[in-house]
């Protein structure tokens, strides 16, 4: 791996605050929405490259089997500066847990779960991202949030013989409530030449302390 894509620790940090507050926001909101304290974990931060994508994602997300939901981003439509997909990774046993939250009163049915997990990864990613383009100064559009798969294995997820970079970027951030065992992780990979990006932008912000 080139040492251009290694963090320095004073990038890290100040990435990883950025990260706090975008994720404090998205915690918020399903605080609001769920009604329950939603407890977040550390991000962790990591670069991989794609030839230990499956393996990366296994060591990420260990549930046998899960429910994902991606969303793409970038800053321009055109040779974005910023650009990556938001994974919510939920594992089977969140779903059950995700209807009792918003007291869902019908049955969960394969259809109704696609909605919830739409709707739930919608609110995690736009308030997420939303924090973390407000930090670095950059406005984010989204795709519309689609499913990539209901109860897949890990393997299922991305291939990576269709990946077009070397390497990427990989932000995990984890939301529970303890209350109702309900676990998720909001995943957002970027790649090669945004991380190039990000650092200058962190260079920046550092030098303007």
């Amino acid at each position: 791996m080139k040492n251009s894509f290694n963090f320095t620790e004073d990038q890290r940090d100040y990435l990883q605050e950025i990260c706090n507050i975008g994720m404090g926001q998205a915690g918020k909101s399903l605080s609001v929405l769920f009604e329950q304290y939603v407890t977040l974990s550390v991000p962790s931060i990591e670069i991989f490259s794609a030839k230990n994508l499956i393996t990366t994602l296994k060591r990420l997300i260990p549930a046998e089997q899960i429910s994902v939901v991606r969303q793409g981003f970038y800053t321009h439509v055109v040779d974005p500066n910023i650009c990556g997909e938001s994974i919510t990774i939920f594992s089977n046993t969140d779903v059950d847990q995700l209807a009792q939250l918003i007291d869902l009163d019908e049955e969960v049915t394969f259809e109704v779960e696609q909605e919830i997990l739409l709707e739930i990864s919608n609110i995690i990613n736009g308030a997420c991202l939303s924090g973390i383009a407000e930090q670095i100064s950059e406005r984010f559009f989204n795709t519309p949030p689609s499913i990539m798969g209901q109860s897949i294995i890990i393997e299922n997820l991305l291939n990576k013989d269709h990946l077009i970079w070397d390497h990427a970027l990989s932000i995990k951030i984890q939301y529970s409530v303890e209350q109702h065992s309900f676990q998720c992780d909001l995943l957002l990979l970027m790649p090669d030449s945004s991380v190039e990006y990000l650092q200058n932008v962190l260079n920046r912000l550092i030098d303007e302390l």
